[in-house]
């Protein structure tokens, strides 16, 4: 779990789901579709980091201090909510570096 930085005492009694497979969604697991989502707020200091032409990097890690939350975090509240699996999320979000 060090993965998905979830504490293992704050999870020790959560259940995880694994998707099976059949026949209706293709031995994948999954049926329908769901969104993770990364919103960008940009504020007065994003906006002025912009105009400075400041890296991405350097970007993201002052909106993550704001309280961005990345592609991984948002995937992963829904694996903790049932929606999803571990695997889907870190299959969608192997770029989603920290």
């Amino acid at each position: 779990m060090s993965a998905a930085k979830l504490d293992p005492e704050k999870i020790k009694d959560m259940k995880f789901y694994k998707g099976t497979g059949c026949s209706e969604c293709n031995n994948t697991g999954y049926r329908g579709r769901i969104g993770i989502y990364e919103l960008l707020i940009v504020n007065d200091e994003i906006r002025k980091m912009i105009y400075q032409k400041c890296t991405s990097g350097v970007i993201r890690q002052k909106a993550r201090e704001i309280g961005m939350r990345t592609l991984r975090e948002d995937g992963i509240r829904k694996v903790l909510g049932g929606i999803t699996t571990l695997d889907e999320v870190f299959r969608i979000t192997q770029m989603d570096i920290e």
